[in-house]
């Protein structure tokens, strides 16, 4: 298998570096020597030649036609070094245009290498910026989900805690709430004829009401812990929740089977060896 190719981004201060060098090199060009040198011969001719005119004519200008005659003989020899100067400056002059095209044809590939390196810098900063917001709205809804976790778990202790009989014995006052019926409490099995003609009646009583009413919340509690397992990234903290919401449906649907609260055991079920798989 090919291994993944790994993007490298330089820098912004690399790519500062290399236009300073640049820039360095654009000012460093200055007239070359020889240039220089070719200038000064050609001072150093005419002062000559100059020189001896004026020495052989004793410091004078002379008669019209031996100015004209030194004027030729001025020309003659100065043209054709001033058109081989000429010709020397115009190549030197391309050449110096060709290397400042070379330069700016090299800051211009830095400059669209840096844009695209800002873009990519840019396009990263967003998913990063993206993630971070997806990663805060899922602690958003995971706070919210143990929120309600909490409220309905305490939602069903009041109504386990709630008495839903009661009857005068030789022993006293006997109150039976629906965490004893859950649970086979003694006092549960002693009265459990008497329980049952209460839920199969059909009227409204206590034992009907409240068990109705904690069959639907410990329910909720169901879907509730198989939200909070899918949408957390640590199963082993879904756990807890969701073995206490089997311990409740297994109690419940023991005691008043339903095809509800089938179907979410099995779910739960499977939800938490998925954990139990993940954590191992």
């Amino acid at each position: 298998m090919n291994s993944p190719k790994s993007t490298v981004i330089s820098s912004p201060t690399a790519i500062h570096e290399k236009f300073i060098i640049l820039d360095d090199q654009t000012e460093k060009y200055e007239l070359p020597k020889w240039i220089l040198t070719m200038i000064a011969i050609i001072a150093s001719i005419a002062l000559a030649l100059l020189g001896t005119y004026f020495l052989n004519f004793n410091g004078a200008f002379g008669n019209q036609g031996d100015f004209g005659t030194f004027g030729d003989f001025l020309g003659g020899v100065l043209n054709p070094i001033l058109g081989f100067t000429t010709v020397f400056l115009l190549i030197w002059s391309l050449k110096m245009q060709l290397k400042e095209l070379a330069l700016s044809n090299q800051q211009l590939a830095l400059t669209r290498q840096e844009l695209k390196e800002t873009k990519e810098e840019t396009a990263l900063s967003r998913q990063a910026m993206e993630a971070q917001v997806a990663h805060l709205k899922q602690d958003a809804k995971l706070t919210e989900l143990q929120g309600v976790l909490k409220a309905q778990l305490d939602i069903i202790n009041d109504l386990l805690a709630t008495q839903v009989y009661g009857r005068r014995t030789d022993r006293g006052p006997l109150g039976i709430t629906f965490d004893m019926i859950l649970n086979n409490h003694n006092e549960v099995l002693l009265n459990r004829s008497f329980l049952d003609e209460l839920l199969k009646t059909g009227t409204v009583n206590p034992v009907t009401i409240i068990g109705k009413a904690l069959e639907i919340q410990i329910i909720q509690l169901g879907y509730i812990s198989l939200e909070y397992s899918k949408e957390t990234n640590s199963k082993l903290y879904a756990l807890p929740y969701l073995v206490n919401t089997i311990s409740l449906l297994n109690k419940f649907y023991k005691f008043q089977p339903n095809k509800s609260m089938e179907k979410l055991l099995i779910d739960i079920n499977e939800q938490i060896k998925k954990g139990e798989i993940i954590s191992n």
